[in-house]
């Protein structure tokens, strides 16, 4: 129990430093001299932090400003940290990194923006720097040098630099204050935004995932009578069997799927086709472009294990992509048989695939399959499944062939609960493949010529338009597009390099900020800032209302990523307060991950799987770029807090405890470290509650328990 981390005060004070080295204020410090090889004008008047004069510094074309201190190395263990102020100048989010030399050699390199607090250097704006000598990726050893170093190579705008300084009191940043409004206004907090795609059965027994998601590429085209699917872009474009066969259809491994999610008390949802094709009626391996049929091609199965193939691939299954042939253009086979791995099939099939769910799992409304999405990310059928729909979609066959689908399932289940149109991202928000083949996928002629509304608000008048409305669940999918941030989970390490941490938590923003323009090519002029949520939930109230919001894939890095599991965590409370009704993450994350245990902070947070409920309540800090708060009234007798360190630096916060009516709380936490318990039914006496050294990148979840008045608050004047 580390209740060293957490306690309880009547007030908590800054920390005050009582030693500090001067390297720069008005003048250079004792001891260092200017060595910068770039353009500096250390006697700037305007802007500055404190003083009369700042340091004008232009970061063009990897130059640096240089602070020099020749005469004597200064050993890190001697300074907790070095802390400045530094300000965007008239552009901001200039490409900087903060540099320590010794001699000739860097001892250590870091991007600016890793240690800049508050966000990224901003126009107009003063940022305080705190880079710590100690802890985690902390530089060690010695210096007898300081740069900030331009990165971009290209000319960039002036930044000013103020107040620099080596610490050596232990003096840390300012504890973000953060305050609960419980007569805010609230939103109830539907659980199924915990839910995830897939995931093992014993994984689901442990956290008990209150729905999951039989979707992805594959799903497209199941074929629920032999147990058998398409495998598409993804690999090679085969037919595989699932199981031994026995027992079909009843037996399958969808049917198994069902059960085993109803088993732990969760709901499934299952994706049915509506492209107009399943795997044909065989349990036999086949793949859609042979090597024998239509020619060679870049790569086989065979040789996508060089050099040691297994002896169960098959050389003759391509990728169906190719260098030469009659069948070959733009380095894509064309033409040929969809009848070598499909089978056509139209809504008659969707019809009697619920007809057999309900048959085997019983009604809708009596604990059977009530969740129905049409296909997946049908807007990619041309490039995802090309070897059977190589045409681009048009808005209007997606839509025709998701109706069609619909109207079967309710004539078979009228409790079915239908979600659409399953988008794949931003584009199709907007546009149909059709119109991202011509090269702008953002507006195009199908959007003009179907009234000129985004694809997604347009399908929601159609859905409307219909009764029953076509669709009860807006199905839309979101991936972040900046370099690294949705990761791979093979390649932690390029997934969380310190810049890319920052920007991760940074890109949270697009799902819910009106100002935040993506750090990607989705921050494009031709493209509106993301503000995703508050968009999508605009298209419903405007175009279908009474049609909730789901978000049936997304993912913000890898499953074993640091910051990818804080980023899961702090994106599990945005769905909640955000209004998100149904929420699945591609995929479940793998057992003992990182982001596994982001999932167990709010559906096994004390080892009971005891979950964060109830209605979302207004809740802010006053560092809200760096120190994220978020809180849950569950009853009158329990309060979720949830604090996100979005820094890399340990930060101290403050919770103020007035008309909370705190008596004991219990705290647990996530790091990149793992998941642990910090203290249970700690008393919770006084007016605030200090939140000590959470560690850089971190989730900390307070359990409030609220028994009765506090005296002492009334005491201290609270209400």
């Amino acid at each position: 129990m580390l209740k060293a981390c957490i306690f309880t005060a009547a007030s908590v004070a800054a920390s005050v430093a009582s030693a500090q080295t001067l390297v720069y204020t008005d003048a250079l410090g004792p001891g260092f001299q200017n060595f910068s090889w770039a353009t500096v004008n250390f006697a700037a008047t305007s802007p500055v932090h404190s003083g009369q004069r700042a340091i004008e510094f232009q970061p063009d074309n990897f130059q640096g400003l240089y602070f020099a201190h020749p005469a004597q190395a200064i050993a890190f263990s001697a300074f907790t940290g070095l802390r400045m102020w530094v300000h965007g100048g008239s552009a901001g989010n200039q490409n900087i990194s903060v540099n320590f030399q010794l001699g000739n050699a860097v001892v250590y390199q870091r991007p600016l923006s890793t240690f800049t607090l508050g966000g990224p250097l901003a126009s107009g704006v003063w940022r305080e720097v705190w880079v710590p000598f100690s802890g985690a990726n902390a530089p060690s050893g010695t210096f007898d040098g300081i740069i900030l170093q331009d990165q971009s190579g290209l000319n960039q705008a002036a930044v000013y630099v103020d107040d620099v300084v080596l610490e050596s009191s232990g003096v840390t940043p300012t504890a973000a204050r953060l305050s609960i409004n419980l007569n805010g206004t609230r939103r109830a907090i539907n659980p199924n935004i915990y839910g995830v795609n897939f995931g093992s059965d014993a994984q689901h027994a442990d956290l008990r995932y209150p729905t999951r998601r039989w979707g992805g590429n594959r799903t497209s085209r199941y074929n629920w009578q032999f147990d058998v699917d398409n495998t598409a872009a993804d690999y090679f474009f085969q037919n595989i069997a699932f199981g031994d066969g026995s027992n079909l259809p009843t037996n399958s491994f969808a049917n198994q799927f069902v059960i085993a999610t109803k088993a732990h008390g969760g709901d499934a949802l299952i994706s049915v086709p509506t492209i107009g094709w399943v795997a044909k009626d065989s349990r036999t391996k086949l793949w859609s472009f042979s090597q024998n049929k239509y020619g060679a091609q870049s790569l086989d199965e065979c040789r996508y294990y060089a050099p040691n193939p297994p002896f169960w691939c098959s050389a003759d299954a391509g990728n169906g992509r190719c260098v030469a042939g009659m069948n070959c253009q733009n380095g894509v086979i064309t033409n040929n048989d969809p009848l070598d791995t499909g089978k056509a099939v139209g809504p008659s099939y969707a019809a009697d695939w619920v007809t057999h769910l309900r048959s085997v799992h019983g009604n809708a409304n009596a604990g059977g399959v009530k969740y129905y999405a049409l296909d997946n990310e049908a807007m990619l059928w041309n490039s995802t499944h090309r070897d059977v729909h190589p045409s681009a979609p048009t808005m209007q066959e997606v839509w025709t062939r998701g109706l069609a689908r619909a109207q079967a399932i309710r004539s078979v289940e009228s409790n079915a609960q239908i979600f659409g149109p399953v988008t794949w991202g931003w584009c199709d928000y907007f546009s149909s493949a059709a119109d991202a083949a011509l090269g702008n996928c953002f507006d195009g002629p199908d959007r003009v010529a179907n009234g000129g509304l985004p694809f997604v608000e347009w399908y929601l008048q159609q859905a409307c338009a219909q009764t029953p409305r076509t669709i009860d669940f807006l199905d839309l999918h979101y991936y972040p597009q900046a370099d690294n941030v949705a990761g791979v989970d093979n390649e932690v390490a390029s997934a969380e390099q310190p810049a890319v941490q920052a920007k991760r938590m940074r890109s949270l923003r697009e799902m819910y900020d009106p100002n935040y323009v993506s750090e990607s090519w989705m921050g494009q002029t031709a493209y509106p800032i993301p503000n995703f949520l508050p968009r999508a939930r605009a298209a419903i109230a405007a175009r279908c209302p009474g049609v909730k919001l789901a978000l049936t894939e997304y993912k913000w890095g890898p499953d074993n990523g640091h910051s990818s599991a804080i980023a899961q965590a702090e994106l599990l409370a945005i769905f909640g307060r955000e209004g998100v009704d149904y929420a699945t993450r591609w995929i479940a994350p793998d057992v003992g991950t990182l982001s596994e245990h982001a999932f167990r902070l709010y559906l096994d947070y004390d080892g009971n799987n005891s979950r964060v409920t109830g209605d979302s309540v207004p809740a802010s800090s006053s560092d809200a770029e760096m120190i994220g708060v978020y809180a849950v009234e569950q009853s009158a007798s329990k309060l979720f807090v949830v604090v996100i360190n979005r820094s890399n630096v340990v930060r101290d916060a403050i919770l103020e405890l007035g008309g909370l009516n705190a008596s004991t709380y219990s705290a647990y936490r996530l790091t990149g470290s793992g998941y642990s318990t910090l203290t249970t039914a700690q008393n919770a006496s006084g007016t605030e509650l200090a939140l000590n050294g959470m560690p850089g990148l971190s989730a900390t979840l307070l359990v409030v328990n609220r028994a009765g008045l506090n005296p002492q608050i009334f005491a201290n004047g609270f209400e």
